[in-house]
């Protein structure tokens, strides 16, 4: 079973519109410790992104004036290894994730390297597989998928 991005990405998004203020849209990204944020229009749909390059690259009083546009986005159902490419090959932080044209979350570099990291238990010996999956069998009994559980938190991380 392929992950997907619906699996890993984050469903309360921090939005702004596009005429929220550049230094509003600053402080957002600043106290959430984020690097950006989707841009969505008084519908909910998604109009653009707005980044840490957009505000200290780019000169405009409002967010509608800054953004990025033709945004790339994936649906929940795109599997996870293609989020991966789209992200390094168009050396972008973040996707919007899209549920027809609703904003349904966001997955970013973050979200798939934490994923990478997680550890999957066997519950037949204890042993343990890092992995963005859990193994076809285990290493050390030879369980199989069904036999391993994920730890959302791994130890030591």
């Amino acid at each position: 079973m392929a992950l997907t991005v619906g699996d890993v990405m984050t469903h309360n998004v921090l939005t702004v519109s596009p005429q929220t203020p550049v230094t509003e849209a600053a402080e957002r990204l600043a106290a959430n410790r984020i690097t950006g944020m989707p841009v969505v229009d008084e519908h909910g749909n998604l109009v653009g992104v707005v980044s840490e390059f957009d505000i200290i690259g780019k000169s405009g009083r409002t967010v509608g004036e800054i953004m990025t546009r033709g945004v790339i986005s994936v649906s929940p159902q795109t599997p996870l290894e293609e989020a991966a490419h789209i992200l390094t090959g168009a050396r972008i932080r973040r996707l919007p994730v899209l549920d027809g044209a609703h904003l349904a979350g966001i997955v970013s570099r973050a979200d798939i390297v934490r994923r990478i990291a997680t550890r999957w238990t066997c519950s037949v010996c204890g042993s343990f597989e890092r992995g963005p999956q859990p193994p076809a069998r285990c290493h050390a009994c030879g369980a199989t998928t069904r036999e391993f559980t994920l730890e959302r938190e791994p130890a030591g991380m």
